[in-house]
This record gives structure tokens, C-alpha cells and sequence, in this order.
């Protein structure tokens, strides 16, 4: 009944022709006109942003009007821009019109605020993705890669490829931002600074050759390109990931936000409207979640949504309840000794150390995967670990947070064996489980390079091992996280570091309680920081750790928690 009410409401207002504006049209400096809708259903005051975007007819996005190429004001008064085309491209998906939105001038000290007051519902404004700024909105993957990075004239580019090619030369420097200091911690010698007050008085003195090169953010250095043709970006040095903003603890929203971008990598939208802006530049690459679960419908969006409080009940009883897949070596097993251990055990315990101040403040419940996916959802436990992989699908039934391990199709070979690299199983029989999926990926994966191998398909992993182990086949293709239980039991044989495709494992969290994901990811960035995730990485791998995008800034609040004491008193 809910849908079809919300199916004959959404179809309502995108066929009316006429009526009331939203009573709010915004800044009359904004160039883009609102679109007419009907006149706006009541809702409660803790309405969904999908439920909003639904009574009003159209959706509101907070954009740059400053900021070429992301957001800039035409001649005749309209708006363009990389962020402006996602704006429109989010339009078009969810309410079947690219001109069915509004854009709100934001500015980056602001978009955040504007964002919680509701006087927009999204911002894409190459906003910076801080940890500071998680105590007011969620985020996407990062969509655009920012960071401190050079403009020089293109005839100095191949001198000038990056900070160590400035000695001896004149950079310039605006007085307001962090360049200086970003660029004196990137290079061994002392800079020739020129500074200015405006980055616009910069770009031009780069054009008159009174300096050799301006310091800033890509961001506002490919409005320089547009500024002074005949100069180009160069010798990015810092990494800051950018983001799309929109409104915490709203499941549904979140959803639909994460899935649509994964639905623009998927297809080419997105990788499109990057070329478009920022060509021949590449678009960055964005993490993959497998699965075909369709992306839900904004018609679907509920009036109103309950918000977990899982912070509470951890400070409540002092301790960590985490629902643990136990048959998964190396993330989570029973050892030898008969004790919990692995990867992700340890991981979990390392954060009730950071939350609790004790690292045995953590009751394992040992669950299937279902069973455990029904206890996070139902507030029986607040962390699902054991392999979990974050998938479509998964990204409908929990919150994650940020990838721990990045698993997929892996190869297993015998110990010391000369296979490096793809290429050198040209020829060669590789086993694989039948029915997997993982014939297909090496199949692929090998003409992608140009090699020829042949697969042979076995009932089960562990008949695919024993060829393997006797010599009958040079390789077994399957899901890592399968295949380094049985690599760690038998010396023997080793999981290559590589994988011909990626899956994302992450802790499973409550859906939608964005302040204890917050808190977990916030967690797992001051670990990072401080090199006990990589070193925790390092005791049970023997690859590289997930390099996931770093927050800069402090976080906005402190990782301990306030524990009540013994007998509430």
C-alpha cells in the first residue's frame, strides 16, 4: 500500500505542468530556476530525504557557483559543471527528468550546515571528505581525487614534473590556504616563495613569467587551466578524497546515493562526465560492489525511518557484542587450542581497546552468515565479522564500514613455483570449482593478456587442491578468502598476492546509525594513521594492506566511550 501510494504520488507530480512552487525558492542570487511541482504534501517533521524530494516534485543539490570546471555560472545565467552534470544525471535516474532539480549556491564552510538544516538534500561541490565533517553528513566514495599538486606553463611541464623539480625556481603561493606548508614538507630544499592575495593574481603572474609555478589544490588549479590556456596541471603530491555529501542516519537515502554512483561507474556515466570536465585525464578509479541487486526506486523512499542507537547500548553494558562467521581462516576461526582467532577478531578487539580501554571487552556470538546479517539488523549485535563481503546486495541489508581486506578471484600454486604473473600460465590446466565463477574470471582475466589456458572444473575446493598438490595442475582459480585457510594449513602451497578480480570485505554494521559507522571508521583512519592497522594487517598477510582514502583533520569526536559504571550508579 505504501509503494503504490508513493508510485501514484511521484507520477503525479512528475506530469503536473502547473502549480505552487516550494515555499522556499532560495538565494534570489541563484541563476537556475526552480521547477514548478504540485503543491507539496505535509510530513512530519523527521520526514526522509526521499520523502521530501517526493512531496515537492524535485530534488535540491548544493553546488559551487565558483568552482570551474565542478560549478560555474554561464553568460546567460545557467549553471555548468562536472558536479552540475551529476546533479542533473541524479535527476534524470530518480525522477525520470534532468531538469527536475534545483541547484543551491553552497560554499565549502557552509555546505554542511545548509545539508542539516534541509534547505538542500545533497552536495556535490568537490567537497573535501574531513573527518571533521562526519559529524554532520555520510559520504560517498570519493568521486574526484584532490590534493596539492602544481601549475606550470605546458612548455615547463616536462622540467617541472613535480615539487623536486622547483629548485632554483619562483613559486607562487596564495596567502590564505596550506600550500606552503604542504610544499615545504614535500622537498629536501629551501623554496623560492612568491605570495598572493588572490589565486586569480597568481595565475597571472605565472602568465607574465614572473613566477615558475603556482601551489594549490587540483581543484582550483584546473580553473587556472581555464584561466591561462597554455598551462597545465602537474606533480600532485598530497591525496585528499572528495566526496558527495548527503543526510545522515536516512538508510533508504543512502542506499539509493551508493548504488546510482555504482550504477554510473558501472555503465560509463560517470567515467563520461569526468572526461568531459578533466580529459584526457582519467577518471579515478572507484571501488566495485558486485552483485546485480537493483537499485532501489525513489518512490520507494519511506515517509519517516527509525534510527538505530547502537553508541548506547555498547556504553550501556561496557562491552562489544560482534557476531562472528567462525569457519573463515585467516579472517575469523577456532585455533588449534580451541580459541577465537584471526585477521578480523583481532581487528575487533583492537577497537574495543580504542572504545572501551580493554581489549577482552568483546563478546563473540558464533553465527552462519545469515544468522549473523539478522542479529546486526535486529540490534542483537553491533558488528558482523567473518569474511563479510560488501556487495549490492549486502549494501541493502547493512551499513559497512570501510574496506578492511580486498579479496576476489586468487590463484594458489605449489610453493616456489615460477608463476609470477598471469602470462606464465600460458598453456597450462588450472583448476577450478565448477559453477564458481571463477573459470569465467580466469578466462577473461587471460585474453585480457594475450594467453591461452585450459580449466579444469572439480566438484569442490578441496578436489581442485588435491590436483594441484599432486602436480595435475599448475594453478587453482577461487575466492581468496577461501583459498588462504587451506595455504596457511599446508606449507606447501601459497596464494599468489595478485587477483584477476576485487571484492571489498568490510565490517558488517547496523543500517543506518551513522554515528556508530562514524565512530568505526573514524577508529579504523586513526589506526591507519598511527600504523597499527597496517601491522595488524601484516601478522595474518603477506601482501600490501588496503590503502584506503585517508580523512584529513581531527576527528569530531573522541574514540572512547563513556562506559557506565557497575550498577548504573
Amino acid at each position: 500500500m505504501r509503494r503504490a501510494r508513493w508510485l501514484l504520488l511521484a507520477t503525479l507530480l512528475l506530469a503536473s505542468c502547473s502549480g505552487a512552487t516550494d515555499g522556499d525558492p532560495g538565494p534570489t542570487s541563484d541563476p537556475a530556476t526552480t521547477p514548478v511541482a504540485a503543491t507539496p504534501t505535509a510530513l512530519p517533521s523527521q520526514a526522509t530525504t526521499g520523502a521530501r524530494i517526493l512531496s515537492r516534485g524535485f530534488l535540491r543539490v548544493g553546488v559551487r557557483y565558483d568552482l570551474q570546471p565542478f560549478g560555474s555560472v554561464t553568460g546567460d545565467g545557467g549553471l555548468t559543471g562536472f558536479d552540475v552534470d551529476l546533479g542533473r544525471e541524479l535527476s534524470r535516474r530518480w525522477l525520470g527528468d534532468a531538469e527536475a532539480v534545483q541547484f543551491r549556491q553552497v560554499r565549502s564552510d557552509t555546505a554542511i550546515e545548509r545539508l542539516e538544516a534541509g534547505e538542500v538534500d545533497i552536495v556535490i561541490a568537490a567537497l573535501t571528505h574531513t573527518r571533521d565533517r562526519e559529524a554532520g553528513a555520510d559520504f560517498t566514495l570519493p568521486y574526484f581525487i584532490d590534493g596539492q599538486a602544481l601549475l606550470v606553463r605546458a612548455g615547463d611541464a616536462a622540467h617541472i614534473a613535480g615539487p623536486i623539480g622547483l629548485d632554483g625556481r619562483r613559486v607562487g603561493v596564495v596567502t590564505w590556504s596550506d600550500a606552503r606548508d604542504a610544499l615545504r614538507g614535500a622537498v629536501p630544499f629551501t623554496l623560492t616563495l612568491q605570495t598572493y592575495d588572490r589565486f586569480d593574481g597568481a595565475v597571472a603572474a605565472l602568465g607574465r613569467g614572473e613566477i615558475d609555478a603556482v601551489a594549490e589544490t587540483r581543484r582550483r588549479l584546473f580553473w587556472g587551466t581555464r584561466m591561462l590556456p597554455g598551462s597545465a596541471v602537474v606533480g600532485q603530491y598530497t591525496t585528499v578524497p572528495a566526496a558527495i555529501a548527503f543526510p545522515q542516519n536516512d538508510r533508504f537515502f543512502s542506499d539509493l546515493v551508493n548504488l546510482t554512483l555504482q550504477d554510473m561507474v558501472a555503465d560509463g556515466t560517470y567515467a563520461r562526465l569526468y572526461s568531459r570536465w578533466f580529459g584526457p585525464e582519467k577518471a579515478p578509479a572507484v571501488e566495485r560492489w558486485p552483485g546485480d541487486a537493483p537499485t532501489p526506486a525513489l518512490a520507494n523512499s519511506p515517509i519517516v525511518a527509525a534510527v538505530p542507537d547502537t553508541i548506547s547500548k555498547i556504553e550501556s553494558r561496557g562491552r562489544l557484542v560482534v557476531a562472528v562467521v567462525a569457519d573463515r581462516p585467516p579472517y575469523a576461526y577456532v585455533d588449534a587450542s580451541g580459541a577465537l582467532a584471526g585477521y578480523e577478531v583481532d581487528l575487533v578487539r583492537s577497537m574495543a581497546s580504542y572504545w572501551l580501554g580493554d581489549v577482552t571487552a568483546v563478546d563473540f556470538v558464533p553465527v552462519s552468515a545469515a544468522m549473523g546479517k539478522e542479529m546486526v539488523y535486529t540490534g542483537q549485535a553491533d558488528v558482523l565479522v567473518g569474511a563479510v563481503e560488501h556487495t549490492r546486495q549486502g549494501e541493502l541489508e547493512l551499513d559497512f564500514g570501510q574496506t578492511t581486506y580486498v579479496a576476489g578471484e586468487g590463484l594458489m600454486i605449489q610453493a616456489g613455483a615460477p608463476i609470477t604473473r598471469l602470462e606464465s600460465l600460458h598453456g597450462q590446466m588450472v583448476a577450478v570449482v565448477e559453477g564458481s565463477g571463477s573459470g569465467d574470471a580466469l578466462l577473461s582475466a587471460a585474453q585480457d593478456v594475450g594467453v591461452s589456458v585450459a580449466v579444469s572444473p572439480q566438484p569442490t575446493l578441496e578436489t581442485a587442491i588435491a590436483l594441484l598438490a599432486e602436480g595435475q595442475v599448475a594453478a587453482v582459480v577461487a575466492d581468496r578468502a577461501h583459498l588462504l585457510g587451506p595455504a596457511y594449513a599446508r606449507p606447501e602451497l601459497e596464494v599468489l598476492p595478485w587477483r584477476l578480480t576485487q571484492v571489498p570485505l568490510a565490517l558488517g554494521l547496523p543500517a543506518g546509525d551513522s554515528a556508530f559507522r562514524d565512530l568505526v571508521n573514524l577508529t579504523l583512519q586513526q589506526m591507519k594513521a598511527d600504523g597499527q592497522f597496517d601491522g595488524l594487517y601484516l601478522i595474518w598477510f603477506d601482501d600490501a594492506a588496503p590503502a584506503f582514502a585517508r580523512w584529513p583533520g581531527a576527528p569530531y569526536r573522541t574514540l572512547r566511550l563513556a562506559v557506565a559504571p557497575p550498577g548504573g550508579g
